[in-house]
């Protein structure tokens, strides 16, 4: 784009572009990591529940996958300058809500609302930011960026809630926000003009009946998976509705969209098997990183770690996200292959798992867990952005949109599903090896005896012996479910470190599999 159909101000400085875009990207990024949050280790110093946290997370990213179908049309309806000041008015004014109310209900339409506006706002920014990069790899660059801090910046977020719980108030967050966000509107008037990047389409059908297909299916499907363990699964008729309205509005969406002129989501980007494989590797990729709530909830419960602790130790994870990220670039730039990078970012991903489940034992050390919490980071950082560019790459132009869109739905799903099999995994496993391990509270076996007689010599000196028989048996009760959760998590990541390296194989042998179906005799007969 020239400077003369530029939607930036002739007067501005080129070399100030970059930098006052960026900027200007803060807030949206800043509201982008809060929904992308780990939200076990987040409830255990928020004092709810995670399953709560995170189906509130799940409906703002499901508003923003549905905002997807709506953003290029109220971007050609509207210039540049007057939706970026628009959305971004409406995220504060969201934001201010959120200071004013503490009723649930109230807080939860905030949020419903805010997935879209925050899309709507940083949407626009990125591209524009990209086509002011001088480099040939810009576009890679700008995504780089932007799905680097996707997998680091909760932890940056965490840290800043802390700060304003210890030493003001949540609204102290909420301010801040606003205040970035005042920033980002006076950057806004300062340095765009009121042209368009693209002529004028007026609002008109917007097919909003499918977006709203599409949000109960999402928003259904999420309360499902969340809350299905809570309400005992299909015992309760509210988890039956959910995954019945789920069903429902899922296929109604599909058979409107395949059957309509103007169908807000072209399922033809599914023809593309890089398309189907990157969906594959995408739900793989998720969840082995739901898994680090696991490790995170072992810190604070049997380790009894302090959060404030355990959120320093993240930030090896960050470090590792962040060589990652700069390693899959320095690879892409060498125009090394897709699948190279899958590769190595899977082997790490599978070997780091793999050493996790060496690591649950009563006590640790920093420097035991954080070697594979590095690796873990520097693994997730290869593979994400060359995973986005190898489904976008494989679809025309002109509906490489929709390969996006596919991305950030597959986001969606595996999260909320990653979420909800780690915590059913870890409810299960825990109780059933805590069954078992109850067969060693026998008055007759050497190994109850020795801890009932170190626990009640320790507690007899300061209590009386009822009191004492009452402590030891809730000591040992806590001995035995921290044992359990040590040796179910051991196990789930054995399992993660097989389907990791069952990745890595696969990947591996990904283009003589494809020789191999394309050459089938029945296929040449054809």
């Amino acid at each position: 784009m020239t400077r003369e159909n530029s939607v930036i101000k002739s007067w501005i400085p080129e070399k100030l572009i970059v930098p006052l875009l960026a900027i200007s990207l803060l807030p949206h990024l800043m509201l982008l990591s809060m929904f992308s949050l780990n939200s076990t280790f987040t409830a255990s110093f928020l004092d709810v529940e995670a399953d709560d946290l995170q189906f509130m997370f799940s409906m703002a990213y499901g508003l923003i996958v549905c905002g997807l179908f709506l953003h290029n049309r109220l971007f050609s309806a509207i210039n540049v300058k007057s939706y970026l000041l628009l959305m971004t008015m409406l995220n504060i004014l969201i934001l201010l809500g959120m200071t004013v109310t503490t009723n649930p209900q109230a807080i939860l339409v905030l949020r419903f609302l805010q997935g879209p506006m925050t899309l709507f706002e940083g949407a626009i920014i990125l591209p524009i930011l990209m086509s002011h990069i001088k480099n040939p790899n810009a576009k890679f660059i700008g995504y780089c960026v932007l799905y680097g801090l996707m997998l680091t910046s909760d932890k940056f977020t965490t840290s800043i809630i802390k700060f304003a719980i210890e030493n003001y108030s949540h609204n102290v967050m909420v301010y801040s926000l606003v205040a970035l966000h005042v920033m980002a509107l006076l950057i806004y008037l300062f340095i765009f003009n009121a042209k368009r990047m693209f002529p004028k389409v007026p609002l008109y059908q917007l097919n909003l009946s499918g977006v709203m297909l599409m949000v109960i299916c999402l928003i259904s499907g999420a309360y499902f998976f969340i809350y299905g363990k809570r309400y005992d699964w299909f015992e309760s008729p509210r988890i039956v509705i959910a995954l019945g309205l789920c069903i429902l509005c899922g296929a109604l969406f599909v058979l409107f969209q395949m059957t309509s002129k103007r169908p807000l989501f072209h399922f033809s980007v599914l023809k593309s098997k890089r398309v189907v494989f990157g969906i594959f590797i995408f739900f793989i990729f998720y969840i082995l990183r739901s898994s680090m709530g696991n490790i995170y909830q072992v810190m604070s419960v049997v380790w009894k770690w302090p959060w404030e602790y355990i959120l320093k130790i993240q930030y090896i994870n960050v470090a590792g996200s962040v060589i990652g990220v700069v390693i899959s670039y320095l690879l892409f730039a060498r125009q090394l292959s897709f699948r190279k990078i899958f590769v190595i970012g899977f082997l790490l991903l599978a070997a780091s798992m793999l050493w996790f489940s060496f690591l649950f034992y009563p006590d640790t050390t920093v420097g035991a867990i954080g070697i594979p919490l590095f690796l873990e980071g520097v693994g997730q950082g290869i593979i994400f952005t060359p995973l986005v560019f190898f489904m976008i790459g494989s679809v025309h132009a002109s509906i490489s949109s929709h390969a996006s869109q596919t991305g950030t739905a597959i986001r969606f799903w595996s999260t909320t599903i990653g979420f909800a099999l780690m915590q059913n995994l870890v409810l299960y496993l825990s109780t059933k090896y805590q069954f078992l391990l109850t067969r060693n509270l026998d008055q007759t076996h050497p190994v109850f005896q020795q801890e009932w007689s170190s626990l009640m010599d320790k507690l007899s000196a300061t209590h009386l012996e009822n009191d004492a028989v009452h402590l030891s048996v809730m000591a040992l009760k806590a001995k035995l479910a921290s044992q359990a959760l040590l040796i179910a998590n051991t196990e789930i990541f054995r399992w993660l470190a097989v389907l990791g390296f069952a990745a890595f194989i696969l990947i591996l042998l990904y283009r003589p599999l494809l020789f191999v179906w394309k050459k089938r005799p029945g296929r040449a007969r054809c």
